[in-house]
């Protein structure tokens, strides 16, 4: 038990390393980030993300799902299980006239489980929460000459999450669990507004900045109920809540003149520097499952979401009528052919695909999503052991109305590790 510790205790320092490189490895170009707290993700996986993002009447023993938190049940009462992804994501950004390449992959996300006793089981893990990564211009000209506006942002959300998930059987076929996440969110998010001179020396630039940094704790409740059929399979049923929460921030105002010589910026002078405290609400989300599995053998599920993000206010006043209640579907399946067969046969194929309404309307153009997804597991000769591969494409957006249309191409690469750590092996 010693040694099981131990390495615990390594893991968790390898992902505070991790997290010190992740947001600058993976943040991607994107101008519809610069609503809300940019770009959100949900805090799945590879396997999650290669059958159109389903999880929430999902739960396996050899891999971590914090789509619901009641799933962490499903981890073996003598097992450790590990699981880190890598993404890498080339998107081309495009309007009627003009398109933009951009490629950045990292680090996606990384987590274990294991048992505390025969029906509470634990998680811990790190994800990300929001990215932004925006910087758009105009140019005009008016009676003193020409100058450029140009909006920026950055940055980004992270959190640690730590999962509970306590399960027991209710009758010989019928298996009902129950879980929490408890999360820590970190991040930062920076926004500036320029206004510079580029063809004249008579006049300053002006910029004003503000970093929002955000430390805060959100709750996620989920439920996970299985009814095992007279055949043998198994339908599934999987519920998961996000509470609404307030995360307090702590702002820095910068306000500044400043001029330009040899493509070099030069401040000439800081007009106000002030911090001040804030707020950013973020709203309620409820997720349903329903799964049926042919253990072994076939897995399907459907999932729905519902955010209420009409309800998101980004600090005191600052109402951002862009945002509206989203609806989400998801699909996937999982085939593998023969697990007691020859090694192509135990491969395991995935497909998915998932539709979002989105929840921004700019004019009378809402920001959907649509995606497809495939991927393959790989299993080694540990009992338990995965590496999972898979693909996603999709179209975020249009080019109606001088909007922009965003296509993505996205590979993940995930190794799910599962090891007997808490055996007591005897010699003789």
């Amino acid at each position: 038990m010693r040694n099981n510790f131990n390495k615990i205790l390594l893991l968790i320092a390898l992902i505070v390393s991790i997290q010190m490189n992740v947001k600058g490895q993976y943040s991607i170009s994107s101008p519809y980030s610069k609503f809300g707290i940019g770009n959100t993700n949900k805090a799945g996986n590879q396997v999650n993300a290669s059958m159109g993002g389903i999880g929430y009447a999902f739960a396996r023993n050899n891999v971590v799902n914090f789509l619901n938190p009641a799933s962490l049940y499903a981890t073996d009462t003598m097992s450790f299980i590990f699981d880190i992804g890598f993404t890498a994501d080339w998107r081309k950004i495009s309007t009627k006239d003009n398109h933009s390449n951009s490629f950045l992959g990292g680090v996606s996300n990384i987590s274990f489980a294991f048992p505390i006793t025969k029906s509470l089981k634990m998680a811990l893990g790190l994800a990300s929460v929001s990215d932004i990564n925006f910087s758009t211009q105009t140019d005009s000209t008016i009676t003193t000459g020409h100058y450029k506006k140009i909006f920026e942002g950055d940055g980004g959300l992270d959190k640690v999450i730590v999962g509970l998930a306590y399960g027991r059987k209710l009758t010989k076929n019928n298996h009902f669990s129950f879980g929490m996440n408890a999360s820590y969110i970190f991040g930062n998010i920076y926004k500036s507004n320029t206004v510079s001179f580029p063809d004249s020396s008579s006049y300053y630039g002006t910029r004003s900045e503000v970093n929002y940094n955000v430390s805060a704790f959100s709750f996620d409740l989920g439920i996970q109920d299985f009814q095992k059929l007279k055949n043998g399979d198994i339908i599934g049923f999987g519920l998961s809540y996000t509470l609404p929460i307030k995360y307090p921030t702590d702002n820095v105002s910068l306000y500044y003149t400043f001029y330009e010589h040899a493509a070099n910026e030069y401040v000439q002078d800081t007009i106000l520097n002030n911090k001040t405290s804030g707020k950013i609400s973020m709203p309620q989300s409820i997720g349903i499952g329903l799964s049926y599995e042919k253990p072994n053998k076939l897995f399907t599920e459907i999932d729905v979401n519902y955010t209420q993000w009409s309800k998101f206010l980004f600090q005191k006043n600052d109402v951002n009528s862009y945002l509206k209640d989203s609806w989400k579907a998801n699909a996937g399946i999982e085939y593998t052919p023969n697990i007691y067969g020859n090694y192509i046969k135990k491969l395991s194929y995935r497909f998915g695909l998932n539709y979002d309404n989105g929840y921004l309307k700019i004019g009378e153009d809402r920001i959907s999503k649509y995606g497809l997804s495939c991927g393959l597991s790989l299993p080694i000769k540990k009992m338990g052991t995965r590496i999972n591969i898979n693909f996603e494409y999709g179209k975020i957006g249009t080019q109606n109305n001088n909007l922009i249309k965003e296509n993505y191409y996205r590979i993940g690469l995930s190794l799910s590790a599962k090891d007997r750590w808490f055996v007591t092996r005897k010699y003789l």
